[in-house]
């Protein structure tokens, strides 16, 4: 075989690697990765990532002030719990607690905020929370719940594993949770 030959072959193989080098960075950026808001915390990754201290300051700052308790079903989360967020779905398996909280027929959700000095509920409130699956977000069920210890009902369509997130806001306070289950 020729020099000639050689170079063009050589030429040739890296156009072809540099053109899909440069095709994978295109589909890359298109596919819109990390751009939704229901990811955790119901916020861009990116914002939760550059605000984490912020987000867990603010909790804390809400946890002195009030006393939450997050009913689910039969399932009562008595604080504003994100320690979920580290583990693996599939860790929901080893639980005792926290597993199966959530049913493919009607749940039912309430959120009893109270002051922590007067133990007074505090009536008004802006609380959302987010039902997702890990997987992802066409079967995404949100509530908005104004006021404490109203109950409200959400119907999951799949037996899977379940993100449940949300947040608590009166006046500047802001608390923000994180849980995951699975509904059978």
């Amino acid at each position: 075989m020729s020099k000639r030959t050689l170079y063009a072959i050589f030429i040739g193989k890296f156009l072809f690697s540099i053109t899909l080098i440069a095709w994978t960075i295109f589909m890359t950026l298109g596919a819109g990765v990390g751009k939704d808001n229901d990811n955790t915390f119901m916020e861009y990754y990116h914002d939760v990532d550059a605000n984490f201290n912020k987000i867990m300051a603010s909790n804390d700052r809400f946890s002195t002030k009030y006393d939450v308790a997050i009913k689910i079903n039969d399932y009562v989360l008595n604080d504003l719990a994100y320690s979920d967020i580290y583990l693996s779905q599939r860790v929901i398996n080893d639980r005792k607690e926290k597993k199966n909280i959530l049913s493919t027929r009607s749940n039912s959700v309430s959120i009893i905020v109270k002051e922590k000095s007067t133990q007074k509920i505090v009536d008004n409130i802006n609380a959302k929370i987010l039902f997702t699956m890990p997987s992802t977000h066409q079967f995404n069920k949100e509530l908005d719940l104004p006021k404490s210890n109203e109950i409200k009902t959400v119907s999951l369509d799949k037996k899977s594993y379940w993100n449940i997130m949300g947040s608590i806001q009166i006046g500047d306070h802001i608390g923000k949770f994180y849980l995951k289950t699975n509904a059978i």
